[in-house]
């Protein structure tokens, strides 16, 4: 089983697709004519597409010689939204997985995502879930009970990105930070114990998710090192700023 994460055209109607599998982790293959509308492989070879996919190889490279489709999440793509989290999901991935390297429960996390978001499911909130639990399994999630200058454990308002976690009202005077506040610790806390397939029965208000994703996704590029091209189009206005 595996889901499209990255697609790129070449030839005159071949595709390259970057697929996160179950069971292998990251790959690659060609898929030979896919860009034709009467292609069998025009869906398969399609972004977000979800399947059972069949590879050959050949001078060790691989090609998709057959797949059984099982989602296309084509409901997101008329929600801007919702297709902006799912790419900016796509993307992510794609920097965080490795081939042949399983991280548990990645692929579960990704499809159960793009399952939230093609039915209905808060954009933001979805999102928000993905960042942190991706965090989790990546194994770098910031920490958020005490400040990360002093140890105090209270009054804790900000978010350093920089600095990895929670920041208190009077060390944030002189780091700075994003707004941390006990709307959003609390959801945090609710999404910790909300497992991938109950994301649609998350409510969190739109204020915490602006906030939210704001420093969940600085923090996740910091962590990586890499920019995310996805990032301006999930947060806010679209500036992202440590």
């Amino acid at each position: 089983m595996a889901v499209v994460i990255r697609t790129a055209d070449y030839k005159d109607n071949d595709r390259m697709i970057t697929l996160l599998t179950k069971d292998y982790g990251k790959m690659s293959a060609s898929v030979r004519g896919a860009r034709k509308p009467t292609s069998k492989l025009f869906v398969a070879a399609s972004l977000f597409c979800c399947g059972e996919y069949m590879f050959y190889e050949k001078d060790g490279r691989y090609g998709v010689k057959s797949c059984t489709v099982r989602r296309t999440f084509f409901n997101m793509q008329s929600d801007y939204d919702a297709y902006a989290a799912a790419c900016f999901i796509a993307e992510a991935v794609d920097k965080v997985a490795q081939e042949d390297n399983v991280s548990p429960g990645l692929f579960a996390l990704t499809v159960n995502a793009l399952y939230a978001l093609d039915t209905g499911a808060s954009p933001g909130t979805t999102l928000c879930y993905f960042v942190q639990r991706l965090l989790h399994i990546e194994g770098v999630y910031p920490n958020l009970k005490s400040c990360v200058f002093c140890g105090r454990r209270d009054n804790l308002t900000r978010f350093s990105a920089e600095h990895g976690g929670a920041v208190c009202a009077a060390c944030s005077q002189k780091h700075g930070g994003s707004a941390l506040d006990a709307e959003v610790l609390e959801a945090l806390a609710r999404m910790a114990h909300t497992s991938p397939g109950d994301i649609a029965g998350l409510d969190i208000a739109q204020k915490t998710q602006e906030k939210l994703k704001k420093a969940l996704v600085t923090y996740l590029m910091h962590v990586l090192q890499k920019p995310l091209k996805t990032a301006a189009f999930v947060v806010g206005n679209g500036k992202i700023e440590e």
